[in-house]
């Protein structure tokens, strides 16, 4: 009776071995199982190419008067008359300014007077000399003495010139900085005056496209407050340093002659065309960054291949590639979410119904 009650204690313990033998046997260990067939990677591909092409470029600046002339004071003073006002249009010679020039006028009679006499004397003593009735030292002290008076009367007449500031150019008044009355000190700047015979913008181009253009070249140039009109420009200045942050050079463009309501100030946009020239373009959209560099997935044989490039100037949506790739190389422009270097891929046409990322 102990050893039947022993068994039968035993018996769930059998019954889960046998159980489990049972599941052992009915499963699958045949090695015809077959795995999950990854899902194929579709993507589109196009041909780098050479082709003549001419770059077309916008940018936008402002325009500003080709010379800007700061009316200053050669003289303190007090101001008489300043009878300019912004927007006039002055003429080259037109009076600008005029300081109380009592005080110097009398000083220039002053150095005229003293000029007169010193003539006299040298006159006198050079004709007593040859008598022995005056000295060879009392001769050259009296030219000396002429020669210095000649000089001050010379700054006296520049001080009292001074007084009245004419225009030296011809030009429209933009500022006016002071009011008639006003003590002036020296060198107080008064007005501003623009040359306005014709207008410049200054841009700042690429330096990819910096040796591609010339001065005396022509650009279109379009005004905003003109309804956009199309005027024509000239490169007018290259300078000669680029920015190092910005790897952009400054050119100025001349417009001339002035379109009528062209003003400066104006907002620009100025289009620049280069010369046509061969270049190996390929679609921007080909175009992955990462911390390596540029690159593009080449197909090499069905299979992705990375390939790093150096980039050139962007027109619409193609770009330039200058160095990594070859004349007539079939590259991968979609299908480029998730692929990797060496991944196999499947072309299919363009324009179709799969979805390719």
């Amino acid at each position: 009776m102990l050893l039947n009650f022993n068994a039968l204690k035993l018996l769930p313990y059998f019954i889960c071995l046998i159980l489990g033998l049972q599941l052992i046997a009915c499963s699958d260990t045949s090695p015809q199982k077959k795995s999950r067939k990854a899902p194929e990677h579709f993507v589109e591909t196009a041909i780098a190419h050479q082709q003549n092409t001419a770059i077309k470029q916008t940018i936008s600046g402002t325009l500003q008067a080709i010379r800007t002339v700061r009316i200053i004071n050669q003289m303190p003073g007090l101001l008489t008359a300043l009878p300019v006002y912004p927007g006039d249009i002055v003429k080259q010679g037109q009076t600008l300014v005029k300081l109380d020039d009592n005080l110097l006028q009398a000083e220039v009679h002053k150095a005229q007077a003293t000029l007169k006499q010193t003539k006299v004397d040298y006159r006198r003593l050079k004709d007593l000399a040859p008598r022995k009735l005056a000295s060879e030292s009392e001769v050259a002290q009296a030219y000396t003495l002429n020669e210095i008076a000649a000089a001050d009367l010379h700054l006296k007449q520049t001080e009292f010139a001074h007084s009245t500031i004419k225009a030296p150019i011809s030009g429209i008044i933009s500022q006016r900085l002071a009011e008639p009355g006003d003590v002036i000190p020296l060198h107080t700047h008064l007005l501003t005056l623009l040359d306005t015979s014709s207008l410049k913008a200054e841009i700042q181009l690429s330096e990819l496209l910096l040796p591609l253009i010339e001065m005396g070249n022509n650009v279109d140039i379009s005004i905003d407050a003109l309804s956009n009109q199309i005027f024509s420009g000239t490169i007018k200045r290259i300078h000669p340093s680029i920015d190092k942050n910005t790897r952009r050079g400054t050119i100025e463009i001349s417009l001339s002659p002035v379109p009528k309501g062209a003003l400066a100030g104006q907002f620009c946009r100025v289009t620049i065309h280069t010369q046509k020239r061969s270049r190996l373009m390929i679609p921007y959209e080909a175009i992955r960054h990462d911390k390596l560099g540029t690159y593009v997935f080449a197909l090499n044989e069905n299979t992705a291949q990375r390939i790093n490039i150096t980039t050139g100037i962007q027109q619409g949506d193609f770009i330039e590639v200058l160095e990594g790739l070859n004349d007539q190389q079939v590259i991968i422009t979609k299908g480029l979410f998730g692929l990797k270097d060496n991944m196999p891929v499947k072309i299919i046409p363009k324009n179709t119904t799969t979805e390719i990322k």
